[in-house]
Parts: C-alpha cells; structure tokens; sequence
C-alpha cells in the first residue's frame, strides 16, 4: 500500500519538473536569417574568385590548344598564387606572385563585411561576421590542398605547405575582415568616443605620407619605363602574335606594385634585387632577367648622381607628415610624438610590403626588396625630417597664439551701473590701499564698467562756500571729483551718453582751493 505521504511528494516532484523544463530551453545562438548570412559572408567572394579563376584557366587552356587534364591542379594553384603561398612545380620553386590581384581581393573582403557589419551592433553579431569571413576561405584552401595532391602526377604541382597555405589565407582575410568590421560597426558600438583624439590626429597625416611615397615610387617607375621604352617593345614583341602580347601586357600590369614598391625602396636608399641583378642609390649590379616588360624599368648602366634626386619622394613625405601633425596643435612635443608614431607605422608597414612582394623565382635565383632596411630607412627618414618639420611649423603656429588677442568689454544688462557716488566709494577703497604720497590713480576697469555721465552745458550747478569746519569733506569731494573725469572721460564701448535727471548727486565745487 503506498503511504499518502510518498504519493504527495512524487506529485509534487512531478509538478516541478514540468514547471522547470521550459525555463531549460536556450534560445538559438544563430536565427535561420543570420545563418544565412554568415554563408554569403564566408562564401560569396571565394565563390567569385574561384569563378574568374576557372574562366581564366580554361581561356587559357583553350587558347593554347592544350588538354584539359590539369584544369583542377591549375585552379588550385592560382587560388594559392592569388594568396601569395609559394608553389613547386615541376621540382622548380616559385615564390613571387603579383600583388594586384591580392590587392583587389583585401578591398572586396573589406567591403563587403563592411556593408554586412552596418546591420548588426553586438559584439557577438561581428565576431561571427569576423569568423566567418576567415573560416570560408580556409576551408577553401583544405580542398585546394587535396585537389593540389590529387593533380600533382598530371601537372607536376606539388602541394604547398599546409602550415603556409593556412597562415598567408588566413592573414590576408583576417586584415580585410577586421578592416571592415571597424568601419561598419565604428558608429554602432560607439568606438568614435573610446578612441583617443590622437589616433585620428595621426591616421589621416601617416594615409597621406604613405600616399606620398606610393605616388612618388610610381612616378619613378613610370619615367624609367618611358627612358627604356624600346627595350620593353623589344620585350612584348617577344610573345610571338597577339594572345603572347596580350599575355605579357596583363602580366606586367599584374605585377607593377611589385616595380612601385621596389622603386620605393630604392628611393629612400634600399635595395632591390632581381636574382643576380640589384639596383640602389649607390651601385648597381647586372644579371640575367626574365622576359617580362615591367622590368624595363631596372637600369641597364651603372648608378648616376643624378639618381639623388628619388630623395625627393621621402622628404616630400616627411614634411608634409610632420605639417599635417603640427597643424592639430600648437605643442611641439605632443606634434613630434606623432610623426614618431606615424613613421613608425609606415616603417612596418613598408617592412612587411617588401616581404610579400619578393620569393623566389625559380632558375633566376631570389626575388626579393630587402625589407629591413626598406623599413628602417623609411622610418628614419620620415622621423627625421618630419621632426623638423613638425619643429618649424608648431613654433610658427606656436607664436601667433602665444599673445591674447585684446578682448572688447560690452556693458549688458546684467552688469551694474555705477553712479557718481557708487565710484567715489569705489575710489576711497582703492586709495586707502595706496601710500599717501602717491597721487591717485584712475583705474580704467572700474572707469570701463561705470556708466559715464556728461554733464550740459546748460545746466549751471550753484556755488556755496564752504564752513571752515567743512574744509575737509570738501577736499574729499574734490579727490572724488578726480578720479572720474568729466572733461575727457576715458574710452568706452558706452555709445549713447546717458541724460542726467538730477544734479543732487553731483560732487560739489568749493568756491576756495582747500588748502
């Protein structure tokens, strides 16, 4: 026989598991729409980059009468070029690939999780918009490298290293997606107001001096491809009929960051080398190049002293790094601290620029910009002489603002108005504090903020003589009389004189001196 105690405590057990098990159920951590969207977010533009790679590979293929075994090797192969991870084919190792097209693709990661991240503001929200735009390209690159291994027999590709080809994919996305995760969400988190003033006070002057180098490397580059203009028709004549030029041209275009940042560096007083052959400010070596155009641009006799000139490029920079920071503030200090900090980005920015655009290149040797020098150079040209720049322009700056300009006192009707009577007592005080053989002293702040009274002509104010035991109340009106004077009364920003309505309270004239 159950006991109707035991009974009771299993209805009440009971009961109470009913009434806890909707308060177990979580709410999904992703919406079917959010999921939605980190799909496109990992997947849309490796998507369209494997498209354009698969359109360029089979129009290659095509055109050059070739079979179609080694289509899906080639694809892999241009995914990993297009992220920069060194390949092996054939047993020969190639390193250097253009940075145009890798260029092109951090800006339309960027973009596109910039125009994603405006829709969301928690934190949560962009951490899955972040990881998703990494991990879609990783898994990506996973079936790259297996087909890689499968097409390794048909093509000669030998899969790359895993821990590179996951490092380079990873790095270059995570840079595009945390650029535009910033820019989205830089409202919507209200980061404007957590960042200090001095971070935008150095961006946008470091943006323009990195401007100012890449536009001057650029300008370089194209001089000395005018200069050795018939060497590079010799080059492209090379490709034998019109897919070999058109061929050639597209990979010279491809390549000209890659001359821009050379030439960059041998601006501000780096190297730059093409297997054997090396190029600086001070020497030049020669060697055996490939037949590509772009590479007209490399001289073919020894260096000049007119080549001095490329200085020009970072001094340029730097002035107008340390004018753009001293502009923000009259400081010295606080304008040198940021051409520091401003070069200092540069500097490894321009360190990592020339890693990437070097490699190797098979039988020609090594590819490569020394990149520690290009960015130690870089830094110390654009402190420096930005220093002195910032220098120059602050003290500048620093002396139109060093003297307060003259403040113009306006009399409003919350300020009080003092009559005669108001500024004798005003005028005791003060020469009570004064020594007695120093004469009294009108003070021009009390004379500004009274309200000055002119007294007609018409008016005749009546003579009474004095008591002799009055004598020195008269003197005292006398003194009073003084202070405020009533033939030439000081200037004032009082335009209208004020009518006098009585003449009681109007210092009195002894008839005789006092004395």
């Amino acid at each position: 026989m159950v006991k109707p105690s035991s009974l009771m405590s299993a209805l009440l057990n009971h009961e109470r598991r009913r009434t806890r098990h909707p308060a177990q159920q979580r709410p999904p951590l992703l919406t079917p729409a959010q999921s939605r969207m980190l799909v496109r977010v990992g997947f849309r533009v490796p998507g369209l980059l494997i498209a354009i790679i698969v359109s360029l590979v089979l129009v290659t293929l095509v055109s050059a009468n070739s079979e179609l075994t080694g289509t899906l090797g080639a694809i892999a192969g241009m995914w990993f070029a297009v992220h920069q991870v060194p390949l092996s084919i054939s047993g020969t190792s190639l390193g250097v690939f253009p940075l145009l097209p890798t260029i092109v693709l951090m800006v339309v990661v960027a973009r596109g999780v910039h125009r994603v991240s405006t829709e969301f503001s928690t934190r949560r929200e962009l951490g899955s918009i972040f990881a998703a735009a990494v991990l879609g390209p990783l898994l990506v690159t996973a079936v790259a490298l297996a087909v890689a291994t499968d097409a390794s027999a048909a093509i000669g590709l030998s899969s790359p290293n895993a821990f590179h080809a996951f490092a380079w994919v990873a790095g270059i996305h995570a840079v595009a997606a945390a650029i535009g995760v910033v820019m989205g969400s830089w409202d919507s988190l209200g980061l404007a107001p957590r960042v200090p003033t001095w971070v935008g006070e150095v961006v946008r002057p470091t943006i323009r001096a990195a401007m100012v180098l890449i536009a001057g490397g650029a300008a370089i580059s194209l001089a000395a491809m005018v200069a050795s203009w018939s060497t590079m028709e010799m080059l492209l004549d090379a490709g034998n009929g019109f897919v070999g030029f058109l061929g050639l041209t597209v990979l010279s275009i491809l390549y000209l960051p890659n001359v821009v940042l050379g030439t960059s560096a041998v601006s501000v007083g780096s190297a730059a080398h093409v297997g054997e052959a090396s190029v600086s400010l001070f020497h030049t070596a020669a060697g055996p190049l490939p037949p590509l155009p772009v590479l007209a641009v490399l001289p073919e006799g020894s260096a000049q002293t007119a080549w001095f000139l490329m200085l020009v490029v970072p001094i340029t920079a730097a002035v107008m790094l340390g004018r753009d920071c001293a502009r923000r503030t009259v400081d010295v200090h606080y304008a040198m601290s940021s051409v520091w900090l401003g070069a200092a980005a540069l500097g490894i920015l321009a360190a990592v620029g020339g890693f990437a655009a070097g490699g190797s290149l098979g039988t020609f040797g090594t590819v490569e910009i020394t990149a520690w020098s290009f960015g130690l150079l870089t830094f110390a040209w654009l402190a420096v002489v930005g220093s002195l720049a910032a220098a120059l322009t602050a003290w500048r700056g620093g002396s139109k603002h060093d003297e307060p300009l003259p403040e113009k006192t306006e009399r409003t009707s919350e300020q009080p108005v003092l009559t005669p009577r108001a500024q004798s007592a005003d005028a005791q005080t003060i020469d009570a504090q004064q020594p007695a053989e120093t004469p009294p002293v009108v003070h021009e702040e009390h004379a500004l903020d009274a309200e000055i009274i002119d007294v007609p002509e018409a008016v005749d104010v009546p003579t009474i003589a004095p008591e002799p035991e009055a004598a020195a109340s008269a003197a005292e009106d006398v003194v009073e009389a003084e202070v405020v004077d009533l033939v030439a009364p000081p200037t004032s920003d009082v335009d209208e004189p004020v009518e006098v309505k009585s003449t009681e309270d109007l210092p009195v004239k002894p008839a005789e001196s006092s004395d």
